[in-house]
């Protein structure tokens, strides 16, 4: 290995150190987003910080994941618990009306069933 190759390894090195110290300082600060990262990767999913989901019918925020397990939630009055990702659904907001067979949902997202 010539001196130029051994320098331009030994400059390499240290950059990919720092970066991988900032990526850990990073993590330290905000360890709810290092879990979130986490459960992403084993689940497969792509939740983020702040995200809007519905869990059991109700609408929730995203504030982090709790042992690369449980996805953190809370409500808009505070209240937060933790729950499993594939009882979260994403939020979808409709830009106009959608029909279905029986039924028809508006932007505000009431539904209205056809009878008969």
């Amino acid at each position: 290995m010539s001196p130029e190759e051994r320098e331009r390894k030994r400059r390499w090195m240290m950059e990919y150190n720092r970066r991988r110290k900032a990526d850990l300082e990073k993590d330290r600060e905000n360890p709810d987003k290092a879990g979130l990262d986490a459960l992403n990767a084993i689940y497969g999913t792509r939740f983020r910080y702040g995200q809007q989901v519905t869990v059991t019918g109700r609408r929730y925020t995203i504030i982090g994941a709790k042992w690369g397990a449980w996805l953190r939630v809370k409500n808009k009055d505070g209240k937060k618990f933790v729950c499993r990702p594939y009882d979260a659904y994403p939020v979808i907001n409709l830009s106009g009306t959608v029909t279905f067979d029986g039924w028809t949902m508006g932007p505000s997202g009431k539904l209205k069933i056809k009878k008969g």
